[in-house]
């Protein structure tokens, strides 16, 4: 969360200076951490929806190693715990720390600088960082690539464009800070200015980066509980120190009274923006966990030269099922036999299996329909798609992706009227179940794929255009390819 990276004086009668022996990362907790139970219980939760979204864009769930980084109160890392994630954090201030344990026993947290994160190379899966990394801090950006394992996701926040937000004004009494400080937190902020933090991230070497929406409301129960969150913040202690806290108070619940509405709370909307990258693989990474047989059967050579004439290149996933072709062969002979009956088009093929492996967070086969869709019908169709978009779908496109997303995130989580929108689309019983069937399939498929750490050819990034590229933010990184290092 925004917490403890958030500028901060240096210098005060209660805060340290650089020059008086406390090390520089340490200097938030005199902002951040000097009321940190109201930090905890009246500005934290305020940002549940965007912890909330940038977990739903990231597919944190069971089995996830994440690391949040600028963790402050854990909040966000108890909700990533309760998505089924192994959570970790870290924060420069020890109090805020000492609630976040509390919160999350079970978790990994610690107090310690960002820019030198105590984790191995490739720790995590995820690591994500509310509005605590910023353009005054691109280094760290170095180390959170460096603990993500290859392939691994980058979620991170910042603010967008405040002065146009319908509740800019909540911000206001940040800016009775000094000049000086104002200005600061201005650079810290320019990272949601249009291509800033797009052009960071791929600088530090991330892959596939894209800028999300992310919704972000603050609301309070009156103008007194607004102030006092807004006077726990780092910023809000910046300002503090400039015209006094119980002045601070006054004016900040004065303002707020201004926007008071009876019978409902206080409410400010601020846009927020959210960016999602992905680790590159190293060089030299191999096709999958497995080794290729030593000896090929006479079905998979010829699978390998099906490929190598149709491609160019053999496909990693081909390496993979070399060690039983047959079945390979029997899974595809079944594909194609439910398409028939379905009576699917490539494009059709190419809603379902994006739907459905990007809902997986399949990036293989995503690439590899994703172009294939691009082909058939337009990149901007595939990438909207792969990113759960289906506006530039028909009524009946619009059937089979929402279908396929059901019956790969959870088939028994199914109903009755999910199945509804294909009769109206004009699909009978019998294509129905072969719809289904050939989703299921093509989960099994990627399933095999994704276990076995089958990772995307390179020849598919080179290849794919740049708008699926980009909406292809999970799953394995594609295989670096030559020349790369």
């Amino acid at each position: 969360m925004a917490m403890s990276a958030v500028a901060v004086p240096t210098s005060g009668s209660d805060i340290g200076a650089p020059g008086d022996g406390q090390p520089q990362w340490r200097l938030p907790d005199a902002g951040w951490g000097r009321k940190a139970a109201d930090a905890a219980t009246l500005h934290e939760p305020q940002n549940i929806r965007e912890y909330v979204a940038m977990h739903q864009h990231l597919k944190v769930g069971g089995g996830t190693r994440l690391l949040d980084v600028a963790c402050g109160a854990g909040l966000a890392v108890e909700l990533a715990a309760a998505r089924g994630a192994t959570a970790a954090g870290i924060d420069a201030s020890a109090r805020l720390v000492a609630v976040a344990r509390d919160r999350s026993p079970e978790a990994d947290l610690r107090v310690g600088d960002m820019r030198a994160l105590p984790w191995a190379d490739h720790a995590f899966d995820v690591v994500t960082s509310f509005r605590g990394i910023w353009g005054t801090t691109p280094e760290v950006l170095d180390e959170v690539r460096r603990v993500l394992r290859p392939g691994g996701l980058l979620g991170l926040t910042v603010w967008g464009h405040v002065k146009a937000s319908p509740g800019a004004w909540a911000l206001r009494p940040l800016l009775w800070a000094q000049a000086s400080q104002v200005a600061h937190q201005a650079a810290m902020n320019s990272l949601g200015k249009p291509d800033v933090g797009e052009r960071l991230l791929t600088e530090h070497g991330f892959e596939a980066v894209r800028r999300v929406v992310v919704p972000f409301v603050w609301e309070f129960a009156d103008p007194e509980s607004y102030a006092r969150a807004v006077a726990c913040t780092g910023p809000g202690y910046e300002a503090i120190q400039a015209i006094g806290e119980e002045r601070f108070l006054h004016d900040a619940a004065q303002l707020a009274a201004e926007h008071a509405r009876d019978g409902l709370p206080l409410r400010a909307e601020i846009n927020l923006v959210g960016f999602i990258g992905r680790a590159p693989a190293p060089a030299g990474t191999g096709s999958s966990f497995l080794a290729e047989p030593v000896e090929l059967t006479p079905a998979a050579a010829a699978s390998y030269a099906d490929d190598s004439a149709e491609l160019g290149y053999v496909m990693n996933a081909t390496r993979l099922w070399a060690h039983d072709t047959e079945a390979l062969e029997l899974l595809f002979k079944a594909l194609g036999r439910v398409s028939r009956t379905a009576g699917l088009s490539i494009r059709d093929r190419g809603i379902l299996v994006t739907a459905a492996a990007s809902t997986l967070g399949d990036s293989y086969c995503s690439l590899a329909w994703g172009g294939k869709l691009a082909t058939a019908a337009s990149a901007q169709l595939s990438a909207g798609v792969l990113s759960g978009d289906d506006s530039l779908l028909d009524d009946r496109e619009r059937a089979l992706s929402r279908w396929a997303r059901r019956a790969a995130a959870d088939p028994n989580a199914t109903t009755a009227a999910d199945v509804e929108p294909l009769r109206e689309a004009g699909f009978s019983e019998a294509q129905i179940l072969a719809i289904t069937a050939y989703v299921a399939l093509r989960v099994a498929f990627s399933s095999v794929n994704d276990a076995l750490g089958a990772v995307p050819d390179w020849q598919l990034r080179a290849g794919t255009p740049e708008a699926v590229l980009a909406a292809v933010t999970f799953g394995r990184a594609p295989a670096a390819g030559p020349g790369s290092s």
